[in-house]
């Protein structure tokens, strides 16, 4: 490593290489640095994303790292009620040991320098417009000079706690998860399947997401993080596993935390930004945050080349930064969490008018005249839905 770069990137998943990368064919010098020895591993997601044409936007990426393409999703509501919307290139199931990698070496072929197990171990404050990140390798520490710093390492985002941001997991915000990797395909094979509502896993949901590629299927569930004792995540995803799925095998299981507030709502500094998870720049609905953190990625990156080139790289200069994912999906983000906060608070026979609405407006067997067949139900949700703070 140079002792001076234009920009470092900490973290070298989807946000962090794509962030490395669009910044380094603005003309950039970039250092990417990942903290593990293999870029993508271990894989700590359900590795469902969006359409392979979005994804490709960010390529070329090749076959081999889809595993399926999704053409929709099937939701198990309480009584028996379902949601079966269907629709083409719904989005893909990623092999993340695979994807990943393939991001991070895009951005090495497009300039940036790409560096595995280290790991940043502190950043400095501004002095003479460049912080400083101290980095820890196997060939001891060096301190690296940058005009901007890019946190994207992920739900935990230490660095963003090092420079003062607010990027703490708050419990009430906080989903603990497992996925656990089983042999073959479960459930429909282009399709996400979900299991929500007090008759399965209120304050989360269950699911089933198929890889048809290496015939296995990730099979997990989550649920916001509990204020008192009781069964541990692993011991609910274990539980309905047997339920569902009596004869499933087990290859392997990962967990962690999943941040479901929304953006955070600031998500910049003097001479630093965050991306992807460290922002919590994740769907408040679903926990999925690949395709927000590339999009988030590639903002960032336009910005800081344009700040760098001003000479301002500001906290006030990272407004357009924020104002940029805030109309790509952060907007979309809040509308789901109040629908998930919504979803939640009902009781049972309100999730199922809920569901049954749902089925009418988006499902494959739903049919909109059903909601005009049940004014008083329609009038119910939607009144009670706009009126939810």
């Amino acid at each position: 490593m140079r002792n001076e770069y234009d920009v470092i990137v900490i973290g070298a998943g989807p946000g962090g290489s794509v962030t490395a990368r669009e910044a380094a064919k603005k003309g950039l010098n970039v250092l990417l640095i990942e903290k593990r020895e293999r870029v993508g591993y271990p894989v700590r997601c359900g590795e469902a994303s969006t359409t392979f044409e979005d994804l490709q936007s960010f390529g070329p990426i090749p076959e081999e790292c889809i595993e399926s393409r999704i053409d929709g999703l099937i939701a198990y509501g309480p009584a028996g009620t379902k949601v079966d919307y269907y629709k083409k290139d719904t989005g893909v199931m990623l092999n993340r040991e695979k994807f990943d990698p393939c991001l991070a070496e895009l951005a090495a072929k497009d300039g940036a320098e790409l560096v595995t197990f280290a790991r940043a171990s502190a950043v400095s404050p501004v002095q003479d417009g460049k912080r400083t990140v101290t980095i820890v390798t196997r060939d001891g520490v060096q301190e690296v000079k940058a005009k901007v710093v890019v946190a994207a390492d992920g739900v935990e985002s230490l660095i963003g706690r090092m420079v003062g941001m607010q990027t703490r997991q708050i419990p009430d915000l906080t989903c603990c998860g497992v996925d656990i990797k089983v042999e073959g395909i479960l459930t429909a094979p282009d399709y996400l399947t979900f299991w929500q509502g007090i008759d399965y896993i209120n304050d989360g949901y269950i699911w089933s997401f198929p890889k048809v590629r290496s015939n296995v299927t990730n099979f997990g569930a989550g649920f916001l993080i509990p204020k008192k004792q009781g069964p541990s995540i692993l011991e609910v995803t274990l539980d309905w596993m047997n339920k569902l799925f009596p004869n499933a095998k087990i290859i392997s299981t990962v967990g962690g935390v999943i941040p479901v507030s929304g953006n955070l709502k600031e998500f910049a500094a003097d001479n630093f930004v965050l991306v992807g998870d460290a922002a919590h720049h994740t769907n408040p609905l679903t926990g999925g945050g690949i395709s927000a953190a590339m999009r988030a990625g590639r903002h960032a990156a336009t910005v800081i080349a344009e700040n760098i080139a001003a000479g301002d790289v500001s906290k006030a200069s990272f407004a357009k930064y924020e104002k940029l994912v805030e109309q790509d999906f952060g907007k979309k983000h809040q509308f789901q969490l109040k629908f998930r906060r919504f979803l939640l608070e009902q009781n049972r026979n309100d999730q199922i008018d809920t569901y049954n609405f749902l089925n009418s407006v988006m499902g494959r067997d739903g049919h909109k005249i059903d909601l005009l067949l049940h004014p008083m139900r329609t009038a119910k949700v939607l009144t009670k839905f706009v009126k939810f703070k």
